[in-house]
């Protein structure tokens, strides 16, 4: 949780001047930031790119990694969730349908690799500038694994074709709209198996898929936790209708009530600050506090 909040906070006070390419600020010690996940809303065709969040990987072993992606603020993301058309999944068609908006939205992640401090220091030093920062093409994980084989070829750690990849060790959070982003992700990976991700956590993320997606998904040999708020409207997005709309969770729940200890509004109620209160009492439950 602390890295999605992490997200915000850049994202809310962007370092460095670059609402697109902030610098780190929340990260917990002993993670560098190696790239910046940036998207669009597709409401009214909106094309613009925002950043959504972060890779981090561990300072100590850098083939571990942590893959967080924040919510929308704002009536967007209401109405995002609310896009309830059922759809094939467009990466993994087999894998059941889902809502329109969440497929539409996935395929506008843009993975945008962050120079370290020591790459930096080396562009400076030949080319006397700072590099452009490098951007991949494909699938949000064709993106990812790109990235992953940068950073193994500056380690000196790549491997052959036949050789097979490094283990890569994966956790993926998000919040809200984010965890039905990291969701697709994770059903992605299980086809394209590019990352070992061992853990998926989301915190206040709608129904992703039909009833299908959601067997498939809960099959997955992974940690599933989903931390749900029970006053929290986006979890209920988008809407269950027999016969309609089959939309289904996917494994597994850990519900949680806010009425003892936070404000009574719908902010608050969805606020990924009500979700890290509820697991860690000493921090805020004041949106943007």
């Amino acid at each position: 949780g602390q890295f999605v909040q992490a997200a915000y906070t850049m994202f809310r006070s962007p370092q460095g001047g670059d609402p697109l390419r902030p610098e780190p600020a929340g990260i917990p010690d002993g993670w560098e930031l190696g790239a910046w996940i940036h998207m669009s809303d597709f409401v009214l065709n909106l094309k613009e790119l925002e950043f959504y969040g972060i890779v981090v990987h561990d300072v100590e072993n850098p083939d571990s990694r942590i893959i967080a992606i924040r919510g929308t603020e704002g009536a967007m993301e209401w109405i995002d969730d609310a896009a309830a058309i059922p759809i094939p999944f467009r990466q993994v068609p087999a894998a059941g349908r889902v809502a329109t908006g969440f497929d539409t939205i996935y395929s506008s992640l843009k993975v945008i690799k962050r120079s370290l401090p020591e790459e930096r220091e080396f562009a400076v030093t030949t080319a006397g500038a700072a590099a452009t920062p490098e951007t991949f093409s494909g699938s949000f994980a064709d993106q990812l694994e790109q990235l992953a084989n940068s950073r193994e070829a500056a380690r000196g750690v790549a491997r052959s074709a036949s050789e097979g990849r490094r283990q890569r060790p994966t956790v993926v959070t998000g919040h809200s709209l984010g965890g039905a982003l990291t969701t697709l992700f994770v059903m992605e990976n299980a086809t394209k198996h590019k990352f070992d991700i061992t853990t998926l956590c989301t915190f206040a993320s709608p129904r992703v898929g039909n009833k299908e997606f959601s067997r498939q998904f809960s099959q997955l040999p992974i940690d599933s936790w989903r931390i749900v708020n029970t006053l929290d409207l986006v979890p209920k997005l988008p809407p269950y209708i027999p016969l309609l709309l089959d939309y289904n969770h996917v494994d597994s729940a850990y519900p949680f009530c806010s009425s003892s200890f936070a404000k009574n509004s719908l902010v608050t109620w969805h606020a990924m600050e009500t979700y890290l209160h509820w697991l860690e009492t000493s921090t805020t439950t004041e949106p943007g506090g």
